[in-house]
């Protein structure tokens, strides 16, 4: 059930993307204590984006999951970031992350919700 999204302005190869999509999903149900088998990402690269009135490279996250404990985002922000930096280049000042818990009656699967 935990979705994130990356979103950056970077264009990537099918290579660098099939890394950090895998990457990010182990990171995601690792930080998360949920099994990988529930985990969806997506990545928009080549995205038009502008932040601080600068394109420079940059990136928008949102994590939503069921269960989302607020404790929890400061380490999720931290691990995320350095993932983007580590695999994209893109500074952390130039990373936001959007945390989003949403009740399991508000997310379907297999034609029912959680």
């Amino acid at each position: 059930m935990p979705y994130l999204m990356i979103q950056t302005n970077l264009p990537l190869g099918k290579k660098a993307e099939r890394a950090i999509l895998r990457n990010a999903s182990t990171l995601v149900a690792e930080l998360l204590g949920k099994p990988e088998s529930f985990v969806m990402v997506a990545l928009e690269s080549d995205t038009a984006m502008l932040f601080a009135g600068s394109d420079d490279p940059v990136a928008f996250l949102e994590l939503k999951s069921i269960g989302l404990a607020a404790r929890k985002t400061k380490d999720l922000s931290e691990a995320l970031c350095k993932l983007i930096e580590g695999h994209l280049g893109i500074e952390r000042d130039r990373v936001y992350v959007k945390f989003i818990d949403v009740k399991g009656s508000m997310w379907g699967w297999k034609g029912d919700t959680f």
